[in-house]
């Protein structure tokens, strides 16, 4: 199959027309992040059974027409692993383009594994061994070599085939509804809306932190990414996660008690000084109240970590009967929500409510009635 460049918008125009005559198209982006807030988009390869092209949007001012193709709700969009992907439509156009199909889901429900690359799926259903040498292309950088054009494009022609097999298999095992509903947790949109009061708690290590402590770890974290939002650098650049939690250890209020913070620079202490004693002064007057709850934070205790492997247990046993990936089935971090109390979410509501959800509620609810039993006793 020829790969076409795309350059211009009218090459671009025609080719859309073209694709939306099919209700499916396959789809692959190429983006540098490594020194921005934003990832900065650089290539979409774009495919079908006939035509595949790379579209270079650094060279594009108007993607409308693209955008009006990848938003058909009569058009499939088949990603694989879409998450980075949808993330960038998102930045773009502040909504998610659906309906999708993500081969990397459809793979783990068919037992192909866990988080399943593109690679191996290629081997195993196309027989093609692809080319992984041009991995760290620097895709910003124009004119592209023809072997880097086709490195790009191998990651959308190959999909097409894998896509029409899965999803064959799929309908065959009567699957198809259990990826439908992961695909639309893919595409909700408060995955990707950044929600500045949360970000507190992906910051590493802060499960080693007290209420008093968290609540100047929140304000930070809020104050970190709407800096790294003004000056479009990656939220490290501006206080790695080690020095927001040593600065919510020690929250100190002076200039002194800041330069004792040997996690921060000389350039940190002069440039971000000001702002930093505002977050722990804002924090520090927060009522008890609306500081963070450390118990959803803290490390399992001895007991719970004991529950926790008979959960696992329980996931993979399951996994195995219905040869399905256990990450799919039961994502440890959302068996850990269950054990600490929290019920509203996607394992209790949709394909797999019956299949592990109720058992592990049910398991995690016998172990605490038990546990308050031995307590009653004990007193």
């Amino acid at each position: 199959m020829e790969i076409e460049l795309i350059t211009t918008v009218e090459h671009l125009q025609a080719f859309c027309t073209d694709l939306a005559k099919q209700n499916w198209l396959v789809l692959d982006t190429e983006f540098i992040r490594e020194t921005t807030y934003y990832p900065n988009l650089c290539l979409i390869q774009i495919a079908n059974d006939e035509r595949a092209a790379c579209i270079d949007t650094l060279a594009i001012d108007d993607l409308s027409a693209l955008q009006k193709l990848i938003y058909s709700d009569s058009v499939i969009k088949v990603f694989h692993a879409a998450s980075q992907d949808l993330e960038i439509f998102f930045n773009l156009y502040e909504s998610i383009p659906t309906p999708i199909f993500d081969t990397q889901i459809a793979a783990s429900a068919l037992g192909y594994g866990e988080q399943v690359s593109y690679a191996y799926l290629v081997s195993e259903i196309c027989d093609v061994s692809l080319d992984k040498s041009l991995s760290r292309t620097a895709w910003d950088r124009r004119p592209l070599s023809k072997k880097e054009l086709q490195y790009a494009v191998d990651d959308v022609i190959y999909l097409a085939k894998i896509y029409h097999h899965l999803r064959k298999k799929l309908g065959q095992q009567k699957r198809s509804h259990w990826v439908q509903d992961e695909f639309q947790h893919l595409c909700a949109l408060e995955r990707y809306k950044v929600k500045p009061s949360e970000l507190w708690k992906s910051v590493k290590g802060v499960g080693k932190l007290e209420s008093h402590q968290l609540i100047v770890l929140k304000q930070l974290a809020e104050w970190r990414d709407q800096q790294a939002i003004e000056e479009n650098k990656p939220r490290q650049w501006i206080l790695r996660d080690k020095s927001l939690r040593a600065l919510a250890i020690e929250q100190p209020t002076n200039t002194s008690a800041l330069s004792d913070i040997e996690e921060l620079s000389h350039q940190q202490l002069t440039t971000y000084a000001k702002s930093i004693f505002a977050c722990i002064q804002k924090a520090q007057h927060t009522p008890e109240q609306e500081w963070p709850d450390a118990s959803q934070t803290m490390p399992l205790s001895r007991e719970q970590r004991k529950i926790m492997k008979q959960a696992s247990q329980l996931v993979r046993e399951k996994a195995e009967e219905l040869n399905i990936a256990p990450t799919l089935l039961a994502k440890r971090s959302i068996v850990e929500k269950l054990l600490r109390g929290q019920r509203e979410l996607h394992i209790l509501h949709d394909w797999r409510q019956d299949l592990i959800g109720n058992d592990l509620v049910k398991l995690f609810e016998t172990h605490s009635a038990a546990e308050a039993t031995d307590q009653s006793v004990a007193k």
